[in-house]
C-alpha cells in the first residue's frame, strides 16, 4: 500500500546554460512547459497530497501555468540556492497541517519521468525502514577519475559500484526535516537531497530507474526530450 506523500519541486533556477529570457523549466515542448511535464507523473497518484513549486522571488513565468488550476499545487518563493529553496519547501509542508509520512523531491527539468518509475519508488519506500529511496541507473560506461587542472587521468573507478542519481528522491519526513535544519550544514553545498541525508548519517537505497529520465541541461536536450516523450506516447509527433 502506498501512503500519502507530499512533493517539493524546486523551480527557482536561472538556467545559465540556456540563451533567452525564460528559465528552461518554463520553456515549452509541444504545448506544455517542461515544468508541467515534469510534474504530471506525480499527479497521476491519488496518494500525492500536494506539490509545492518553489519559484524565484518576483517570478512571473509560473503565472501562465495551467497546472496551477489543480488544487494540489502551491507556489512559494525560493532562496538563493537550490538547497535553500528545498528547505523553504520543507518548512511549507512542515507547517501545512497535512498528515503525511514521506516527502518526495523532483527536479523541475525532468519532463520524461515515467509514472511506472514513480510507482516503483513509492512502493520501494513502503517496503523499507531506511531514511529514503532514490531513483538512479547503473553505469555502463568506463569511469575515469581525473585531475581537474589538466584533465590527466588519475585512475579508473569500478563501475559496478557507480550509479547515476536521478530524481524523484523520497525521504521519511522526520529524516529530511532533521537533516535540512541541521545547522552544521549551513553554507555547505549539496548537489542533491540524498547527499544531505548521507551527511546526516542517514541510510538510503538506490533503485533502478528508466535511463530516459533525462535532465534538461543544454539546449540540444529539448529535442531529445521531445523524441523521448513521443516514444513514450505522451506527445504526438508533429508532421
Amino acid at each position: 500500500m502506498i501512503e500519502g506523500f507530499v512533493a517539493i519541486v524546486p523551480a527557482a533556477g536561472s538556467s545559465n546554460r540556456f540563451s533567452g529570457d525564460a528559465p528552461k523549466q518554463f520553456l515549452q515542448i509541444g504545448h506544455r512547459s517542461i515544468l508541467e511535464l515534469s510534474i504530471k507523473p506525480l499527479l497521476d497518484f491519488s496518494e500525492c497530497l500536494g506539490i509545492c513549486l518553489v519559484v524565484a522571488p518576483n517570478d512571473q513565468y509560473h503565472k501562465s501555468l495551467k497546472i496551477l488550476e489543480n488544487p494540489k499545487t502551491s507556489i512559494i518563493e525560493g532562496g538563493g540556492s537550490r538547497m535553500q529553496s528545498v528547505i523553504n519547501g520543507i518548512l511549507f509542508w512542515k507547517d501545512s497541517g497535512l498528515t503525511f509520512k514521506n516527502i518526495l523531491i523532483h527536479d523541475s527539468v525532468r519532463p520524461c519521468l515515467r509514472s511506472s518509475d514513480v510507482r516503483a519508488l513509492l512502493e520501494s519506500m513502503e517496503k523499507t525502514d531506511l531514511d529514503g529511496v532514490i531513483l538512479g541507473s547503473s553505469c555502463s560506461d568506463t569511469i575515469k577519475e581525473i585531475n581537474e587542472k589538466d584533465l590527466s587521468i588519475k585512475r579508473t573507478l569500478d563501475r559496478k559500484k557507480i550509479w547515476t542519481a536521478y530524481t524523484p528522491q523520497i525521504f521519511r519526513k522526520e529524516s529530511l526535516i532533521e537533516a535540512a535544519l541541521n545547522k552544521t550544514f549551513q553554507g555547505k553545498v549539496f548537489t542533491d537531497e540524498a547527499s544531505l541525508i548521507e551527511a546526516n548519517n542517514g541510510k538510503l537505497k538506490m533503485i533502478q530507474g528508466s535511463k530516459d529520465n533525462l535532465k534538461i541541461t543544454f539546449p540540444d536536450d529539448i529535442n531529445l526530450a521531445k523524441s523521448i516523450l513521443i516514444s513514450q506516447g505522451r506527445m504526438e509527433r508533429m508532421l
